[in-house]
């Protein structure tokens, strides 16, 4: 049986070709880890030539068990990459790997239930090698060239058709995605905590509290979440003068050093309002 901690290794270690074989191996064994990496592999070409259409075919087999696998199969049914643009099928595999615990796609699919659209994912491709955190895995790619707005609203039917808005779905993603520990994607962590106060706060899919928005909101901004500090400082600075633990006051003036060198968190603000 092959190991594909083994192979990981030799991934991070630069011996590329014999890691997507090791993988290769791995999924033909029925290792839906080594099928997910070797999807990875495939798409990128790395180890082995790019081939989109083979990429998605180990994704599928993979998507069964591990949510990143699905998560890269929405991404490639959102812009037709190696199978045709479906976005029904996108969000599917979405909500999917949403509920399997991938973070990335707990925040796509929140926001989608804001907009009630299907929208580019920020971040393409995740992957399992060797695990995903925001320390172990390689930074994702961006979309190959730009999505134009006459192709967006070309598709805008479609796209609106495969979600529905709905305030409360969106809002139990955004408490999800919240709780995941601080070093699991760690950006990630942060924009899931500033989303799921500004539901408090603007009465999305809950009761207005601002009381627990503010709550929430100083969690995030000592977390490391810059729109979060902003946040406090123009609207709610009561809130951080009446904080006196020095270990959140270090942890906030991190933060602040952060906004002030221009370091936001993971994509836009959504606007709710």
């Amino acid at each position: 049986m092959i190991d594909f901690k083994e192979a990981n290794v030799k991934y991070l270690d630069g011996l590329y070709e014999e890691a997507a074989a090791m993988y290769l191996a791995g999924a033909e064994e029925g290792c839906p880890i080594c099928a997910c990496n070797y999807g990875y592999c495939l798409y990128r070409g790395i180890g082995v030539s790019r081939d989109l259409r083979r990429a998605a075919s180990f994704f599928n087999y993979a998507s069964e068990k591990v949510g990143e696998a699905c998560y890269n199969l929405a991404s490639m049914y959102i812009d037709g990459l190696g199978v045709g643009k479906n976005y029904k099928k996108a969000f599917s595999y979405m909500h999917k790997a949403a509920t399997m615990g991938v973070i990335e796609a707990q925040l796509f699919v929140g926001v989608a239930y804001v907009m009630g659209t299907v929208f580019e994912p920020e971040v393409v491709l995740i992957n399992m090698i060797p695990f995903h955190t925001a320390e172990q895995r390689d930074q994702a790619p961006l979309l190959d060239g730009d999505i134009s707005l006459e192709d967006f609203e070309r598709d805008d039917d479609a796209r609106t058709l495969a979600v529905r808005q709905d305030e409360h779905a969106a809002f139990e993603w955004f408490r999800q995605s919240a709780r995941h520990s601080p070093d699991y994607c760690e950006d990630m962590v942060r924009k899931g905590k500033y989303l799921h106060a500004r539901c408090y706060i603007d009465g999305l899919g809950v009761d207005f509290n601002l009381q627990m928005g503010n709550t929430l909101m100083l969690d995030a901004a000592v977390s490391g979440s810059t729109e979060a500090l902003e946040y406090l400082q123009t609207r709610a600075p009561y809130v951080l003068d009446s904080v006196k633990d020095p270990l959140k006051l270090a942890k906030l003036s991190v933060t602040a050093g952060r906004l002030s060198a221009g370091a936001g968190s993971v994509g836009d603000e959504p606007s709710f309002e």
